[in-house]
């Protein structure tokens, strides 16, 4: 484990990155802000899935008139004009 400085941290980034890669317990301290670790995160193939177009096709219904224009009388609610 190794504690350092955020001033030390920005000198040495890519080495501290690379020993918390390792496995390897980095903390970074400051006075003010107080002491965060920094480790490698892992993230499995099938947590980012590909997007694809139309694959909920058919899945539900959007409601008729969703989006239709609102009424003149609610415009002017919205807006404020009908204070």
């Amino acid at each position: 484990m190794d504690d350092v400085s955020i001033a030390q941290a920005k000198e040495h980034l890519e080495e501290l990155i690379a020993r918390a890669a390792k496995g390897e317990e980095v903390l970074i301290s400051d006075p003010a802000l107080g002491t965060v670790r920094l480790q490698i995160v892992k993230i499995t193939q099938h947590k980012r899935q590909k997007r694809v177009a139309g694959h909920l096709a058919g899945q539900f219904r959007v409601p008729e008139g969703l989006f239709d224009p609102l009424p003149e009388d609610e415009l002017r609610r919205w807006t404020g004009e009908d204070s």
